[in-house]
Parts: C-alpha cells; sequence; structure tokens
C-alpha cells in the first residue's frame, strides 16, 4: 500500500493514528465504525490515494460496488502505480457487473466487464462473465471466444468449461459442446448441470439413448432437477414414449404448476397422443405465463388450427418464424413490405413458398383471392412445382431462386400468412372448397401418360406411403415416422381385386419397392417415377388415375387441388389441417380420410380403406 507524504508532522501523527483505529475496525468487521473513521480521514484529504483505496475495499465488502468503483478509480487517478487498487477496481467492477446482471442489466454489465478487462487484459474471471453476458445478449459466438479466453490461464476450470459448452450449443456445435462438457465433469464430477447439459449436446447429435443416459444421471444426483427431467420428457417424446414424457412433465407441474417449460412441453406430448383439449388448456397457461414466448404462441396455434380456432390459430400461426425450430432463418425478405391486410388494387404482391411442397399447394389456392383484391400477383417457389403453379388461378407469374429475375414488388407475403390476412375464420367447406379444383395438369403430358397407361386395365390406383425424411429437424423426422407407413403394412389394400396399383413414391421410401417380397402384392406395384422430373408430371399422372391413396404428403395436395379422388391414410394424432374426427376436409372436397383409432395403429385404418376400396371397385365396374 502507498506510504502518503505529509510535511506538518503533527498532522501526519494524527492521520497514522485515525488510519490505524480504522484498519483495526475493519479487520474486525466492524465497518460502520470504520466507514466513520475513514470519512474523516477523506473530508481532511479527498484526494488521500491510500483512504480513497481503503473506502473501495470497504465498500467492496459491503456489497456496495457502485461507490467501491467511484472511490478506486479516483485513487487510481491521483496514485497511477498502485497495484493493490488496480486488483480491487477490478474486483469492484466483476462484483457490480454481477448485481447488473441479476437485475437483467446487460449491457451496463458488459461496460463495466471491458473497462476491467482494459486494467487486466487477461483476467480468467472478466472474461468468463464477459461470455456469460454475451450469451445472455443473444451472441453465442462472442461468448464462446471469451470462454476460451478464460480457459487459457485456467484451462481446467469446470464452470468455465460448463459455460463454453453452453455457448456452443448454441451456436449447434454439439460435438465440441460434448467435448467441453465432458472435461468439465472430469475436472468436476457433481457438476450436475454440465451433466444435463451434456445431454443437450447429445440429443443436438441425434444420440437419443445417450442423451437419455446422462438426463437419468443427473436427475439420480438430484431428483428435483426440474430442468433434467423436462429435457427427459423430450427426449421420451421423440423415442414414442409419450406415456412417460407426460408423466414426468405431469410429475415437474406438481412441484412448480407455473413451469412455462413443463406447461408447454406437455402441452406438445398430448397433442402428439391426439389430446387436442387438454393440451389447449396447457398451452394457453403457458402463454399467459409468458406472453413474449414465440415457441409456446407457435405450438399453440397447432391445436387452435387443429381444433377449428382459425383466427386465433392463423394468428399465433405468425410467431412461426422465431418459434419454429426448422424455419428460424427462413424469413428473408424485407419485414417492412410485408402485406398484412392492406389495400392491394393497384398493388404488385409477391407471394413466397416457405414451408413444404404440400403447404405450398394446399395455400396456393388463396392467389385469387389476393387477385380479387385488386393485386397483381407473382410467386416465388422451387422449381419443382413452379410449372404446377403457373396455370393456377389468380398467378399472374412464377419464379424461381436463380432463375428468372423476380418482379419488382409492392408488398410480399409468405403463402401460409394469407388465411390469416385474408380473414379466413372457420374451416368453412363453401369457402374452401369453392376453391377447387385449382391446379391443371398439362394436357400434352396428361395425354402422353394416358396412352401409356391404356394397357393397364382394371380399377387404376396409386399410392403413396412415406413422407420426405430428408432435410428434418428432429422434430419433423419424429412426425414423418409417425405419418408415414410401410409398404408391407398396405397388402390388405394392394389385394383387393380389380385394381392395378402404381407407385406415386419419389425419393426416401421409394426403396421399399424393390426390396418387396416376391409374390407380394406389393412386388405387382408398377412404377414410372423415375419418368418424372417435377411435379408437374406427378399432376399429369394422377389426372389419369381412378384413385390415390396417400399418407400426409404432397401427393395427397397434388389430387385434392386436381379434384382427383383421392384417400388420406392419416395419424392417429393428425396434422392441424385435417381438423379432428373427420373423414372429409373442408380444403378438399375429393379427400376421405382413413384415421388410426390409436397411435400407430395402422391395421385398423388399413383394414377399413381395403373395404372402402373393394366397394369402389364393385360400384365401378
Amino acid at each position: 500500500m502507498l506510504a502518503q507524504k505529509h510535511t506538518d508532522p503533527t498532522a501526519a501523527a494524527a492521520r497514522a493514528e485515525t488510519l490505524t483505529e480504522g484498519l483495526k475496525h475493519h479487520t474486525a468487521g466492524r465497518y460502520d465504525e470504520a466507514a466513520e473513521l475513514y470519512q474523516r480521514l477523506y473530508a481532511l484529504n479527498p484526494r488521500d490515494s491510500e483512504v480513497l483505496f481503503l473506502m473501495g475495499l470497504l465498500c467492496c465488502d459491503l456489497g456496495t460496488f457502485e461507490p467501491a468503483c467511484r472511490f478506486l478509480e479516483e485513487a487510481l487517478v491521483i496514485a497511477r502505480v498502485f497495484p493493490e487498487a488496480l486488483n480491487q477496481l477490478v474486483t469492484a467492477l466483476n462484483g457490480l457487473a454481477d448485481q447488473l446482471i441479476a437485475d437483467g442489466k446487460l449491457t451496463e454489465a458488459r461496460a463495466r466487464l471491458n473497462r476491467a478487462l482494459e486494467l487486466t487484459p487477461g483476467d480468467a474471471s472478466t472474461l468468463q462473465r464477459l461470455g456469460r453476458v454475451a450469451l445472455g445478449l443473444e451472441d453465442p459466438a462472442v461468448a464462446e471466444s471469451r470462454f476460451i479466453a478464460s480457459l487459457a490461464s485456467r484451462p481446467n476450470h469446470a464452470q468455465t468449461l460448463n459455460w463454453l459448452g453452453l455457448a456452443q450449443l448454441r451456436l449447434k456445435k454439439h460435438a465440441a459442446a460434448a467435448l467441453s462438457l465432458r472435461r468439465a465433469l472430469e475436472q468436476q464430477p457433481d457438476l450436475n448441470q454440465a451433466r444435463n447439459n451434456l445431454g443437450l449436446a447429445l440429443f443436438g447429435q441425434e444420440r437419443l439413448d445417450d442423451a437419455l443416459a446422462c438426463y437419468e444421471a443427473a436427475l439420480a444426483q438430484d431428483p428435483d432437477y426440474a430442468k433434467a427431467r423436462i429435457n427427459r420428457a423430450v427426449t421420451l417424446r421423440l423415442l414414442r414414449r409419450h406415456t412417460e414424457a407426460r408423466q414426468e412433465l405431469e410429475s415437474v407441474l406438481r412441484q412448480h404448476p407455473d413451469d412455462v417449460e413443463a406447461l408447454n412441453n406437455l402441452g406438445v406430448v398430448l397433442q402428439d397422443l391426439g389430446a387436442a383439449a387438454p393440451a389447449l388448456t396447457h398451452l394457453s397457461r403457458a402463454l399467459e405465463l409468458a406472453p413474449g414466448s414465440a415457441v409456446v404462441r407457435w405450438n399453440l396455434s397447432l391445436t387452435q388450427l387443429q381444433l377449428g380456432d382459425y383466427v386465433n390459430g392463423w394468428a399465433n400461426y405468425e410467431a412461426r418464424w422465431e418459434g419454429c425450430d426448422h424455419l428460424r432463418g427462413v424469413y428473408r425478405m424485407p419485414r417492412y413490405r410485408a402485406w398484412r391486410g392492406e389495400d392491394l388494387r393497384g398493388k404488385r404482391l409477391l407471394l413466397w413458398t416457405e414451408q413444404g411442397i404440400g403447404d405450398s399447394i394446399q395455400f396456393i389456392r388463396f392467389a385469387r383471392d389476393v387477385e380479387a383484391r385488386g393485386a397483381t400477383v407473382s410467386v416465388l417457389a422451387p422449381a419443382e412445382i413452379a410449372w404446377l403453379l403457373e396455370a393456377v388461378p389468380g398467378v399472374g407469374s412464377v419464379h424461381t431462386a436463380g432463375g428468372t429475375p423476380i418482379p419488382a414488388y409492392d408488398f410480399h407475403c409468405p403463402l401460409m400468412s394469407l388465411p390469416h390476412h385474408l380473414g379466413v375464420a372457420a374451416p368453412d367447406p363453401t369457402i374452401l372448397h369453392g376453391s377447387t379444383p385449382y391446379l391443371t395438369a398439362d394436357r400434352a403430358r396428361a395425354e402422353r401418360w394416358r396412352n401409356r397407361l391404356a394397357p393397364y386395365r382394371g380399377f387404376k390406383v396409386g399410392v403413396a406411403w412415406a413422407g420426405n425424411a430428408q432435410r428434418q429437424t428432429l422434430d419433423l423426422l419424429a412426425v414423418d415416422r409417425r405419418r408415414s407407413i410401410s409398404l408391407a403394412a398396405l397388402e390388405p389394400v394392394l389385394g383387393v381385386p380389380g385394381c392395378t396399383f402404381f407407385s406415386l413414391q419419389k425419393g426416401p421410401g421409394a426403396e421399399q419397392l424393390s426390396l418387396a417380397r416376391a409374390g407380394s402384392a406389393a412386388s405387382a406395384i408398377h412404377d414410372f417415377t423415375a419418368d418424372w422430373h417435377d411435379f408437374s408430371e406427378t399432376a399429369a399422372f394422377i389426372a389419369n388415375l381412378d384413385l390415390v391413396i396417400s399418407v400426409d404428403t404432397a401427393v395427397a395436395h397434388i389430387a385434392g387441388a386436381l379434384g382427383s379422388r383421392v384417400w388420406l391414410l392419416n395419424r392417429h394424432d393428425t396434422c392441424w389441417r385435417w381438423l379432428l374426427e373427420r373423414t372429409d376436409s373442408p380444403w378438399y372436397p375429393n379427400l376421405r380420410q382413413f384415421r388410426q383409432p390409436q397411435p400407430g395403429d395402422w391395421t385398423n385404418a388399413v383394414a377399413q380403406l381395403a373395404g372402402a376400396l373393394a366397394e369402389a371397385v364393385e360400384e365401378a365396374s
């Protein structure tokens, strides 16, 4: 500590005596007495750097870091070389940052920590806190760099390794996160948060069983660890162990009835179980508690739409851009030019596809509605459906990424926002059926397929049995498994006499055809899909069939939009668009549903469809 120089020996002696007495009180924890003596000295000489340092130190001991920082900054201005004051200022700045972080004032905390880093550029504690602040400010890349820098001087610090793993999780660097979190657990085996986070890293690598083991180990250490129990439930759901997932979430809610994450995930599990009403209850409660949660609002919208509440469902569906994993980052158009129901007379409106082919086919019907409001409509769509959309009523032109330049526009709108902004308030068949058919098969292609299929006798039936399992998130893969059926499970349908069956399955799932057992009904399916280069060819082929049988995939939408007869094999929990307890559809007048009576039970649905097919063949003969 610096010694102060005084020209007056009497004053110097009095100062030393008071200072010594103050230090005794301070060291003994008698902070009020110490403060009184320090303040007396400060009043005599406000530029006494040693007193300023002690006052800053006392403030730190009292947890009042903001005045501590002021006193210590003043001490360093007066005595530029004062290592104790510098180190104490770094401590005070970090302490103040902790308080600001706790109050949610992250930008202010970052400023204090940056000042601390100026004073001691490699300080590991400061760097770790800066990383935590960056995570809170949704900047995981900066957070990762800060944690790595912090570890340079203390490479085995378990908490920093845990935070590094969390930043890498946010960056979707799941393998790197797993390495960081394993290192954290090596250094501190009882760091349960790292064990839970390791589960998340393994989950991100689609190692669901290993993730489950991590959550279970975390719960063995702390049975009340709600986060780990929720994560276990999420994993169980994707492993199709829905009953266990539900029990786990209900267990959390018994202890924490207002846990938004548990309420949200229980709502999703109930959706999967086909229990829409209780799902609505839990998701609605979650949104009451967290009105700003896009994830909750998105999940709620799916249940509302499934229940036919289109007013609230479409409004909440707008949360999909932030609330749905596979749609984050998809919205790349300028938000300020998005159409939200403004007058379209004389305006140019660009519609753009956003999700799957089936979604695009289903919602392109609304092009005629915006054209009727006075808009000139252009569409931005994938090349594989571009030609098919050109003849849709209301569509003026179709453009593809990397193809013809996108025309100038006044407004743009993602296709699946159209019902909301057009005010489609209910699944009313008089409104939705009125738009069909709105797809048209190319005459020349359809005639070519008519000639090619002419030699085949009997009731011509096209079959699609699997969805698209490519480019999927874990959640979408789980949906795809539930909606798809194996070709072998369709044997009762394929064995109905009087029919000739054709494959409509292209891409994933099509390989089942070549693997069909010799002599099985499936082995007799005719396959022309190698000759299809886009969906306009699919449409031309479907136009020559008597019936399309499809799971919930693009083929069903194309057939429905063409006005063809289509039978939908639908999973028990059903996509929102097919509503509940319906055998028809307000979207397609010629569509009939055959739904699983229980999750995973295709046997009954297939048997019902086979019986109906036999009747249809008899009627047609």
